[in-house]
């Protein structure tokens, strides 16, 4: 694996129920198709209930929600491929910071103050499941996730992992676009009985298309990754930028509490036993 700066940092590690993983976990090379849109805030509202996070309305009245591919090419676990489904939101017993995009503003992580909720997280390997579920409190579940990826044309799916049927299915074509410096991330999660904030440290230039179509269509699976998607209605909506790039890479941190709030529990059981920390 390439050697620079970017990976100099001190790292321990955590016994999930799959195995060892190292942290922060290293993500070498990555292909990412990032689709946002802008949402009507009553239907995002009732998917964070219990949470104690709350959407960030914007400008337009409207909440903010990703769809994103990640094609992890070489990563320091088992390569795998993962779409997530995030809202951008704010810890509701903190100050409400009300302006926004300001932390868009800021590269680095460590000075936001909001972040985004991972509402359904499908992976195609139980290592990676194990891990975003046991440390993070991500809501992941393993299936098939079939992708092809070409230079100004993209497709995933998502398949129901019990019945194999299509729980959603996106088709997008950008065209130009501007390149810009990536920004780092920040999750909120309920884990151990807290709002848990993660910090992942981001190097890579994304393509931001102005030029573009994409198409969601909701399969016929019950699964509870498509009926939000139906209660988002993001197969009605066009998304309003998609960031592209093919040179992606990441640390993801351990995250800390930062507040004290009752965890729900984790929708979709795990396959696996509980997992001892070490």
């Amino acid at each position: 694996m390439e050697q620079d700066k970017f990976w100099e940092v001190q790292r321990s590690y955590f016994i999930t129920s799959e195995g060892k993983v190292d942290l922060p976990m290293f993500f070498y090379q990555v292909r990412v198709r990032h689709l946002n849109f802008f949402v009507d805030y009553d239907r995002v509202l009732p998917l964070l209930k219990g949470t104690g996070l709350v959407p960030c309305k914007f400008f337009n009245g409207k909440a903010v929600v990703s769809l994103i591919f990640y094609n992890y090419q070489k990563v320091s676990i088992p390569s795998y491929d993962e779409v997530t489904i995030t809202i951008v939101v704010r810890p509701e017993m903190l100050a409400d910071p009300k302006i926004y995009l300001t932390n868009f503003l800021k590269q680095k992580g460590a000075n936001w103050t909001v972040g985004a909720y991972v509402l359904e997280m499908p992976v195609t390997r139980p290592e990676a499941r194990a891990a975003g579920r046991e440390i993070w409190g991500y809501p992941k579940f393993e299936t098939k996730i079939p992708y092809k990826l070409e230079e100004n044309y993209f497709e995933f799916a998502v398949l129901d992992p019990e019945t194999e049927e299509q729980i959603v299915s996106v088709k997008g074509k950008t065209r130009i676009g501007i390149k810009m410096r990536a920004f780092d991330l920040v999750t909120y999660s309920n884990y151990s009985d807290s709002i848990w904030k993660t910090i992942i440290d981001v190097n890579a230039w994304y393509k931001n298309c102005f030029r573009r179509t994409a198409e969601v269509k909701v399969g016929p699976s019950k699964h509870g990754m498509a009926e939000n998607i139906r209660q988002l209605g993001l197969d009605r909506l066009k998304p309003f930028a998609i960031q592209v790039t093919d040179k992606f890479r990441s640390k993801l941190n351990p995250g800390r509490a930062i507040a004290e709030f009752k965890s729900p529990a984790l929708p979709y059981p795990p396959k696996s036993k509980k997992p001892g920390a070490k």
